[in-house]
């Protein structure tokens, strides 16, 4: 089913009223993450409202499950962009969820995802980075041989752990694997892996994280990608990449919202804080990056087969550098107090500083565009 460009912002108002009613008042006391029975109880809202894909569900206009139309990828991101505003974290796990959902479609392993909506997540990426510029090279098709060896290591799920944020209960991932030359997708439950919790992360307070491989013994099917296996997870990584930027929006716009309304309460010297130039320029600094953003996602909201990697790739690293210098420009426009885990300003730039670093991360983003060159992927 596909939405229409002309239903999008009545869609988006609903998701704006969900957000901010049920999301926001959930976190509101960002000292204290909401837990996983509230996370649960708000998905299972999401899914009854239709915004989150559940198996043997009718067609619908729920996350990630439409991705080749303008109108359907306005509503992915500006959906991301709401709940991402009410709590990041709780926007991560829905987004990596749903795309699971939707590559396991694609694969044709939709079967193994079990009934529960946070029970399987998606990895993009193998156990380190974007494989430099290996993997910009193989994407594009120029030698792809010169790459293999690094690919088989990146994508080598026995040999090496890779680390995954999600609901503490999951309880199957999908990811990339290398086998025979190209790129498969692999779906291995929670009992074939060996999984050992980490500590707390940097961000994410409502997630956790594990380090995960694939067991010795355990024989797992891999599922081919639909067509081209280098086209295809392309598509994987841009979609992965456009949620990560359109959450850390949304979290932004919450981060200018409370600095605002600090600096215009705020006085000193006889006046609101929001009139001194100094404050001044950190409320424009976080202004010009929810802008920046905003136009951004607006002009990615195309179907995804129209998005070049480069596009993507690049938009994400310099849109996500200012989203973490607005983050932290609330703090400082708080003074002392916005590092107290109360005010909610801290716990913003932590969970950008998570966003910019899942898929890769962006400070290997230039190493993966020098690969990829000129090719449109």
């Amino acid at each position: 089913m596909t939405i229409d460009a002309s239903d999008v912002d009545a869609l988006l108002c609903e998701v704006e009223i969900f957000a901010r009613e049920r999301i926001g008042y959930a976190s509101e006391r960002p000292e204290l993450p909401i837990s996983e029975e509230m996370l649960v109880a708000l998905t299972g809202e999401a899914v009854e409202l239709g915004l989150l894909p559940v198996n043997g569900g009718e067609p619908g206009f729920s996350l990630w499950e439409d991705a080749d139309g303008a109108g359907a990828m306005a509503f992915n991101m500006g959906l991301l962009r709401h709940i991402g505003r009410g709590n990041a974290g709780l926007a991560f796990a829905w987004h990596r969820s749903a795309l699971a959902r939707h590559v396991a479609g694609c694969v044709g392993a939709r079967e193994r995802l079990g009934e529960t909506v946070l029970g399987a997540t998606l990895v993009s990426v193998g156990h380190y980075g974007l494989a430099q510029a290996s993997l910009g090279q193989f994407l594009a098709g120029r030698d792809p041989r010169a790459a293999y060896p690094t690919l088989a290591d990146w994508l080598d799920r026995r040999s090496h752990p890779g680390v995954l944020t999600a609901p503490s209960s999951w309880k199957a991932v999908l990811w990339p694997v290398w086998a025979d030359n190209r790129i498969a997708w692999q779906m291995p439950p929670r009992r074939d892996l060996l999984v050992e919790p980490l500590r707390p992360q940097h961000g994410f307070d409502e997630l956790s994280s594990f380090r995960a491989q694939v067991a010795p013994a355990a024989d797992l099917p891999l599922h081919a990608a639909p067509g081209d296996d280098r086209t295809f997870y392309a598509r994987v990584l841009k979609l992965d990449m456009l949620g990560l930027l359109a959450i850390g929006a949304g979290a932004v716009e919450r981060a200018r919202d409370l600095a605002v309304d600090y600096a215009t309460l705020r006085r000193q010297g006889g006046k609101a804080i929001a009139g001194h130039a100094a404050v001044q320029q950190m409320l424009g600094d976080i202004e010009l990056a929810v802008r920046q953003a905003n136009a951004v996602i607006a002009g990615l909201s195309r179907p995804i087969e129209d998005l070049s990697m480069q596009e993507v790739a690049a938009a994400r690293a310099t849109t996500h550098t200012l989203l973490c210098h607005a983050a932290n420009q609330s703090i400082q426009a708080h003074g002392g107090l916005g590092y107290m885990r109360d005010v909610g300003a801290e716990k913003i730039v932590r969970d950008q500083n998570m966003l910019k670093l899942q898929a890769g991360g962006i400070l290997e983003i230039p190493l993966l565009l020098a690969g990829l060159r000129e090719e449109q992927v």
